[in-house]
């Protein structure tokens, strides 16, 4: 086994993610918003009408953390809480207009400045997309051995 091959490709996987935050944290507070606050808007895009904990859990934060960004996007007027009609006791959190709208122009810009990565040639990032999958498989398969 070439251990130290494998050790390149993580490594190169982590600087890669590593680079592609920073270019969105820089996007994010040119914008006057976080990452963090970026991410929660982008789960509650996806779905609507999380509770906290559901955000949380989405997130892979604690919910004592999720609490404080979440009372920062409303404090913002990106998110309101509404009560959940199934359960009255509990809160839902809505994405408003002005969140979305926020996400939308910051997603808009980070995409852009990541475009020159077309220059590789979409057969050569298709196949790198598969790579991925495959070893994405084998890292499923092998932690289900554990």
């Amino acid at each position: 086994m070439d251990e130290k091959l494998v050790k390149e490709v993580i490594f190169s996987f982590r600087e890669v993610q590593r680079k592609t935050h920073h270019v969105l944290a820089e996007e994010a507070a040119n914008r006057e918003i976080t990452t963090t606050q970026l991410l929660a808007i982008r789960e509650l895009q996806k779905e609507s009408d999380l509770t906290l904990g559901e955000l949380a859990e989405r997130m892979k934060l604690g919910k004592s953390t999720v609490s404080g960004i979440v009372d920062r996007l409303v404090k913002a007027g990106f998110l309101k809480r509404t009560r959940n009609e199934s359960n009255r006791r509990a809160l839902s959190l809505e994405l408003t207009e002005k969140g979305a709208t926020k996400a939308a122009e910051t997603y808009h810009v980070f995409f852009n400045r990541l475009e020159p990565i077309l220059e590789i040639g979409e057969e050569r990032l298709k196949e790198m997309l598969e790579m991925h999958q495959e070893i994405i498989t084998i890292l499923e398969r092998e932690g289900a051995r554990d």
